[in-house]
């Protein structure tokens, strides 16, 4: 049975990271990623034995196929450092506490036409506890209009959190972004036009500032808000269990991307 727990693994990861593309045909770097390393799982678990022997007659003909073995090994090892840490960083950024009266910056997400998609819905849903519990706090709708979008992330936000009870007076509409870097540096050229947000080198205390999202995307809103001088607490929302998978994966990609470019 043990033998057996790389094949299950692989097998069940496999139909987690293609459950996405029938609820939502949704098909990213991200499940394409988890699937690919999956189905190796699959096959180690299935032929272990060859591939050990395999292995085993590649180190022991030495030279460069030893190499190549090492090579691999080194390769796998930092890979799977490398995503613990920065998994350490999401966890981090996803429980760090915003102020009671912060300034909200909800990030876009797609929209089905003029419709929140399920990520969107569960930002804004976040967005408007926090603001029903914090009646000083206001609020930040981020996002251009994207491909298959009949209207701007922005307003559809504007449009659901206001029917949700949130004043229109406390939700800003920015409507130009079309990344997580632009959604913060848009929305805080907003603040410092609307509210008041002193400049990064002005010397004066900033008030606080909050991103709404998905647990797994905090942590690259807040190195893109660092970049910018400011830090941030998060309003965490939560990702549907079929979904999480996927999109952590994904990001893991677009936190490198953020730090190193």
């Amino acid at each position: 049975m043990i033998r057996m727990i790389p094949a299950l693994a692989g097998g069940f990861g496999f139909l987690w990271f293609l459950l996405p593309v029938f609820t939502g045909r949704i098909l990213n770097i991200g499940n394409a990623t988890g699937m690919a390393v999956s189905v190796c799982l699959l096959f180690y678990g299935m032929r272990r034995e060859k591939v050990h022997a395999a292995l085993s007659g590649l180190w022991k003909a030495g030279g460069i196929r030893r190499g190549a073995v090492c090579a691999a090994g080194i390769t796998a090892a930092l890979i799977a450092a490398a995503a613990l840490l920065l998994t350490c960083m999401m966890i981090r950024a996803a429980c760090r506490k915003p102020s009671p009266d912060a300034a909200v910056i909800v990030l876009g997400c797609q929209v089905k036409g003029e419709a929140p998609s399920l990520m969107l819905t569960r930002r804004m849903d976040a967005a408007v506890r926090f603001l029903r519990t914090n009646p000083d706090a206001v609020c930040i709708a981020s996002g251009g209009k994207g491909e298959g979008e009949n209207i701007s992330e922005a307003e559809c936000i504007f449009r659901y959190m206001t029917a949700q009870g949130i004043a229109p007076e406390r939700v800003l509409k920015e409507d130009r972004s079309t990344s997580t870097r632009e959604n913060i540096l848009f929305s805080l050229r907003l603040l410092e036009q609307t509210r008041g947000l002193p400049a990064e080198d002005s010397g004066a205390e900033l008030p606080g500032i909050a991103v709404a999202t998905n647990e797994f995307h905090a942590c690259r809103a807040h190195l893109a808000a660092k970049k910018l001088g400011f830090s941030c607490g998060t309003v965490s929302a939560d990702t549907p269990w079929w979904l999480f998978p996927t999109f952590y994966v994904r990001e893991l990609y677009g936190l490198l991307y953020e730090i190193f470019l």
